[in-house]
Protein backbone atom coordinates (compact mmCIF):
# COMPACT_ATOMS: atom_id res chain seq x y z
CA UNK A 1 0.00 0.00 0.00
CA UNK A 2 2.65 2.85 -0.74
CA UNK A 3 4.51 3.36 2.39
CA UNK A 4 0.99 4.12 3.83
CA UNK A 5 0.12 3.33 7.28
CA UNK A 6 -3.08 3.17 8.79
CA UNK A 7 -1.72 4.12 12.13
CA UNK A 8 0.66 7.01 10.74
CA UNK A 9 -2.16 8.74 9.10
CA UNK A 10 -2.01 12.26 10.59
CA UNK A 11 -4.54 14.23 8.88
CA UNK A 12 -7.79 13.04 11.48
CA UNK A 13 -10.41 14.94 9.66
CA UNK A 14 -10.77 13.10 6.76
CA UNK A 15 -10.21 9.52 7.65
CA UNK A 16 -11.85 7.11 4.97
CA UNK A 17 -10.83 3.89 3.18
CA UNK A 18 -10.90 4.29 -0.21
CA UNK A 19 -12.77 1.27 -2.13
CA UNK A 20 -11.41 -1.37 -4.24
CA UNK A 21 -11.69 -0.53 -7.77
CA UNK A 22 -13.58 -3.05 -9.47
CA UNK A 23 -12.69 -4.78 -12.94
CA UNK A 24 -14.79 -3.44 -15.83
CA UNK A 25 -16.32 -6.33 -18.01
CA UNK A 26 -18.27 -3.62 -19.77
CA UNK A 27 -15.40 -0.84 -20.32
CA UNK A 28 -16.12 2.58 -20.66
CA UNK A 29 -15.15 4.26 -23.64
CA UNK A 30 -14.92 7.79 -22.89
CA UNK A 31 -16.03 10.35 -19.40
CA UNK A 32 -19.66 10.15 -19.99
CA UNK A 33 -19.66 6.02 -20.57
CA UNK A 34 -17.39 5.57 -17.13
CA UNK A 35 -20.16 7.41 -15.54
CA UNK A 36 -22.56 4.67 -16.29
CA UNK A 37 -20.76 2.02 -16.76
CA UNK A 38 -18.49 2.43 -13.47
CA UNK A 39 -21.21 0.97 -11.60
CA UNK A 40 -22.15 -2.14 -9.84
CA UNK A 41 -25.69 -2.63 -11.05
CA UNK A 42 -24.77 -1.86 -14.81
CA UNK A 43 -21.53 -4.23 -14.44
CA UNK A 44 -24.05 -7.18 -13.36
CA UNK A 45 -26.63 -6.41 -15.76
CA UNK A 46 -24.19 -6.63 -18.25
CA UNK A 47 -22.51 -9.98 -17.29
CA UNK A 48 -25.78 -11.47 -17.02
CA UNK A 49 -26.66 -10.56 -20.61
CA UNK A 50 -23.44 -11.47 -22.00
CA UNK A 51 -24.23 -14.92 -19.95
CA UNK A 52 -27.46 -15.37 -21.98
CA UNK A 53 -26.05 -14.77 -25.26
CA UNK A 54 -23.29 -17.25 -24.50
CA UNK A 55 -25.69 -19.81 -23.55
CA UNK A 56 -27.81 -18.62 -26.50
CA UNK A 57 -24.35 -19.10 -28.66
CA UNK A 58 -23.38 -23.34 -27.64
CA UNK A 59 -27.08 -24.09 -28.13
CA UNK A 60 -28.77 -24.18 -24.36
CA UNK A 61 -30.28 -21.05 -24.44
CA UNK A 62 -32.08 -19.76 -20.57
CA UNK A 63 -33.86 -16.33 -20.05
CA UNK A 64 -31.95 -15.08 -17.58
CA UNK A 65 -33.08 -12.18 -15.22
CA UNK A 66 -31.49 -10.04 -12.35
CA UNK A 67 -32.93 -8.84 -9.28
CA UNK A 68 -31.77 -5.88 -7.06
CA UNK A 69 -32.96 -5.10 -3.40
CA UNK A 70 -32.02 -2.40 -1.23
CA UNK A 71 -29.26 -0.05 -1.75
CA UNK A 72 -28.81 2.40 -4.25
CA UNK A 73 -29.43 2.29 -8.24
CA UNK A 74 -25.79 2.04 -8.39
CA UNK A 75 -25.02 -0.70 -6.01
CA UNK A 76 -27.27 -2.65 -5.02
CA UNK A 77 -27.80 -4.50 -1.40
CA UNK A 78 -29.13 -7.38 -2.13
CA UNK A 79 -29.77 -9.65 -5.52
CA UNK A 80 -31.09 -12.54 -7.15
CA UNK A 81 -30.30 -14.41 -10.66
CA UNK A 82 -33.68 -16.17 -12.41
CA UNK A 83 -32.70 -18.35 -14.85
CA UNK A 84 -35.90 -19.38 -16.75
CA UNK A 85 -37.85 -17.88 -13.97
CA UNK A 86 -36.04 -19.48 -10.93
CA UNK A 87 -33.83 -18.45 -8.76
CA UNK A 88 -30.21 -20.07 -9.03
CA UNK A 89 -28.13 -17.85 -7.26
CA UNK A 90 -28.80 -15.01 -4.43
CA UNK A 91 -26.31 -12.70 -2.71
CA UNK A 92 -25.03 -9.15 -1.22
CA UNK A 93 -23.78 -6.20 -3.19
CA UNK A 94 -20.66 -6.79 -1.29
CA UNK A 95 -20.45 -10.19 -2.78
CA UNK A 96 -20.68 -9.10 -6.25
CA UNK A 97 -18.13 -6.23 -5.15
CA UNK A 98 -15.56 -8.52 -4.53
CA UNK A 99 -15.94 -10.54 -7.60
CA UNK A 100 -15.44 -7.71 -9.88
CA UNK A 101 -11.97 -6.89 -7.69
CA UNK A 102 -10.79 -9.60 -8.20
CA UNK A 103 -11.52 -9.89 -12.49
CA UNK A 104 -13.76 -8.36 -14.91
CA UNK A 105 -15.40 -11.96 -15.12
CA UNK A 106 -15.82 -12.86 -11.57
CA UNK A 107 -19.48 -12.23 -11.31
CA UNK A 108 -19.91 -13.67 -14.86
CA UNK A 109 -18.39 -17.01 -13.61
CA UNK A 110 -20.60 -17.24 -10.45
CA UNK A 111 -23.44 -16.52 -12.68
CA UNK A 112 -22.30 -19.17 -14.93
CA UNK A 113 -22.03 -21.87 -12.12
CA UNK A 114 -25.48 -21.26 -10.64
CA UNK A 115 -27.13 -21.56 -13.93
CA UNK A 116 -24.99 -24.91 -15.08
CA UNK A 117 -25.95 -26.38 -11.12
CA UNK A 118 -28.99 -25.68 -11.45
CA UNK A 119 -29.80 -28.50 -14.24
CA UNK A 120 -32.26 -26.43 -15.89
CA UNK A 121 -34.49 -28.08 -18.58
CA UNK A 122 -33.04 -27.04 -22.25
CA UNK A 123 -35.14 -25.26 -24.41
CA UNK A 124 -35.64 -25.18 -28.44
CA UNK A 125 -34.91 -22.18 -30.31
CA UNK A 126 -38.32 -21.62 -30.38
CA UNK A 127 -39.31 -22.07 -26.56
CA UNK A 128 -36.57 -19.65 -25.96
CA UNK A 129 -37.86 -16.97 -27.89
CA UNK A 130 -41.23 -17.25 -26.43
CA UNK A 131 -39.93 -17.06 -22.96
CA UNK A 132 -37.83 -13.98 -24.18
CA UNK A 133 -40.80 -12.49 -25.99
CA UNK A 134 -42.84 -13.34 -22.35
CA UNK A 135 -39.76 -11.23 -20.26
CA UNK A 136 -39.92 -8.39 -22.46
CA UNK A 137 -43.79 -7.91 -22.11
CA UNK A 138 -43.50 -8.36 -18.22
CA UNK A 139 -41.06 -5.71 -18.45
CA UNK A 140 -43.30 -2.92 -19.98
Amino acid sequence: MDDFSAREERDFHNLTVRPRRMHLLDEPSGYVSALVKDCLAHQMRFSVGRLESELLAEGTPHVLQIAFEGGDDRTPAIWTLYADGDAVAHGTGEFAHECFCESATGFLDVCRAAVHAASLPVWSGREYEMLHAARKIAAL
